[in-house]
């Protein structure tokens, strides 16, 4: 009767345990669920962090050339001779 008894209680004792390792089975499952949601919004927003670090180089680029052209278009040249220099002549020729 001993033997029986002690095959029902490791029938039980390996239930619960097989029952516990399903439990500790769906929480790892939930955890590993939730790591994909985070690295997955993580890569998310690093990809929009470089696409807007991009768009802002674009832009310091798009804005660096209006304003070379902008310089382009303002800028002179003033001649001045040496002879110019000498006799101090307030006649100036812009190009």
């Amino acid at each position: 009767m001993t033997d029986k008894k002690e095959v029902e209680q490791n029938a039980e004792q390996t239930l619960i345990t097989l029952d516990q390792l399903s439990q500790t089975l769906e929480v790892m499952s939930h955890v590993v669920d939730r790591l994909k949601q985070h690295l997955s919004r993580q890569l998310s927003l690093n990809a929009e962090l470089f696409q807007d670090e991009e768009n802002l180089k674009k832009a310091e680029a798009e804005e660096r050339v209006e304003a070379s052209k902008k310089l382009q278009e303002k800028s002179f040249v003033v001649e001045i001779t040496q002879q110019e220099l000498e006799e101090g002549s307030d006649k100036k020729t812009v190009h």
